[in-house]
């Protein structure tokens, strides 16, 4: 499970004359005592319940240097047993009942998932508090997930397209956290012991952290008194987390050639730092983001493929975090339309901070995100992110109840501030995956500043 930033609503139509409103189902919090936030949504329409949850201090970002992955190894491991049960046990357990739980890391947090049908509520109380409290983290266990994620890593930089982002993030952010990969690295991982993540998770993850959002089929006092009981015992503690300063983005043009000397294709992400997701100007540059590079309609996708032919797709965004995160515009073509497709991209970019947008783009892409939030907010899992989203952001149930108000009143002057203020022209990284003899004459054409690595070559 990761969060996503998305606005999206639980829409309920008014007829006649009056305005279409879109609420969040109502939904209750509690603090226990150990400082753990519940979250519980009520929904008895089907015979499910979905938990999400999310460490705060348990992210990527409380890596320490030299042992980034260990967040998500420590996620991941979770389920691999604990003092009561097995990893088999734990399996056979959640197959038996048809029940699901699964965890990760991102940058700013860790965070699971779990759902069950209602009469098996209390195995998935049982079972969270279990693996969340009392994971044993077996050796072999994390040998054979060690191995799997350097593994995965080799196999993903055979197809660039899931590796793009992490060079991306590498060249952007530099020394700021935000650069580190999540997943770790082919030198970082080996050095991941089983002592490690036991102190991680000691020091890391503690109920005063935990926020916990509950949707679905159940009583409210009856869980909160089973996930008191379940969870009660946890005792909360001092944790550190690290200083998270707000990364900037540096003058002028700077590009990462990534060489992969058989790649038919060019992929390439370019961009700067964005905002942060409890900034204010958040849901208004979803409007002008929907116009330039969110839909497959929108502006950069339409010269790219639609017009052109140079790519099956481009688009653009923004990422959610505490902090300002990545704004970026990713794409790939052939070798031979490389600087082509490339230039395209950033005539782009120059035509809509000259031009900017018109009225009626501007209202066909408040028409569209309305038109989008039904269907992003319609299960118990997808309802419990919502809620365990606006708690790790500090955000209410009011923010998505007026988010069609805000939605409305953004004007062609805002979307002109927004353009000048977050899709910069000059202050760019420059990522390209693909043969050098193609890439570096474009990336020495656009940037002043020109780095290089292999693909072969360990880490991002």
């Amino acid at each position: 499970m990761a969060l996503t930033g998305l606005i999206a609503l639980n829409p309920v139509r008014l007829s006649g004359s009056e305005t279409a409103k879109f609420t969040l189902p109502p939904y209750t919090t509690h603090k226990l005592e150990n400082g753990v936030t519940l979250l519980l949504m009520e929904r008895h329409q089907l015979p499910l319940v979905s938990f999400v949850w999310i460490m705060k201090s348990g992210g990527g970002i409380c890596d320490p240097e030299g042992r980034e992955g260990l967040a998500s190894i420590t996620a991941q491991l979770l389920r691999k047993g604990t003092q009561q049960r097995s990893a088999q046990q734990i399996s056979e357990a959640l197959d038996f009942v048809g029940a699901s739980f699964g965890a990760g890391a991102a940058p700013d947090y860790a965070s699971g998932s779990a759902e069950c049908v209602s009469k098996d509520i209390d195995l998935a109380v049982d079972l969270i508090a279990d693996l969340l409290v009392h994971p044993v983290f077996p050796e072999d266990e994390l040998s054979k997930l060690i191995k799997q994620e350097i593994d995965g890593i080799a196999e993903a930089k055979e197809v660039p397209n899931q590796v793009l982002a992490r060079y991306f993030r590498g060249l952007l952010f530099g020394t700021h956290p935000y650069a580190r990969p999540v997943s770790g690295t082919e030198t970082t991982l080996p050095k991941i012991t089983r002592e490690d993540v036991v102190k991680f998770h000691k020091e890391s993850y503690a109920p005063n952290q935990m926020i916990l959002a509950v949707a679905g089929d159940f009583d409210s006092s009856v869980i909160q008194r089973k996930l008191t009981s379940a969870l009660g015992p946890w005792r909360s503690h001092t944790v550190r987390m690290p200083t998270l300063d707000k990364p900037t983005s540096p003058p002028g043009r700077r590009a990462l050639i990534v060489e992969k000397p058989d790649a038919t294709q060019t992929f390439f992400r370019v961009g700067s730092v964005g905002l942060e997701r409890t900034s204010p100007d958040w849901i208004p540059l979803q409007v002008v983001n929907t116009l330039f590079g969110g839909r497959f309609t929108s502006m950069i996708n339409s010269a790219l493929r639609i017009e052109s032919g140079l790519t099956y797709g481009a688009r653009s965004g923004f990422s959610a975090n505490p902090v300002p995160g990545e704004f970026y515009i990713s794409s790939f073509t052939k070798n031979e339309t490389s600087g082509q497709a490339l230039e395209m991209t950033l005539d782009v970019l120059e035509r809509l901070r000259e031009k900017g947008i018109t009225p009626e783009q501007l209202q066909s892409s408040k028409n569209y995100i309305k038109g989008q939030f039904g269907p992003t907010l319609e299960t118990n899992d997808q309802l419990a992110n919502a809620m365990a989203e606006l708690e790790f952001y500090g955000l209410g149930p009011e923010y998505y109840n007026t988010c069609f108000d805000r939605i409305d009143a953004v004007t062609l002057d805002d979307a002109q501030r927004l353009i000048q203020k977050y899709y910069p022209l000059e202050s760019l990284s420059i990522v390209l995956i693909g043969q050098e003899s193609v890439v570096q004459p474009i990336a020495s054409k656009l940037a002043t500043g020109v780095q290089k690595k292999s693909i072969t070559d360990p880490g991002f």
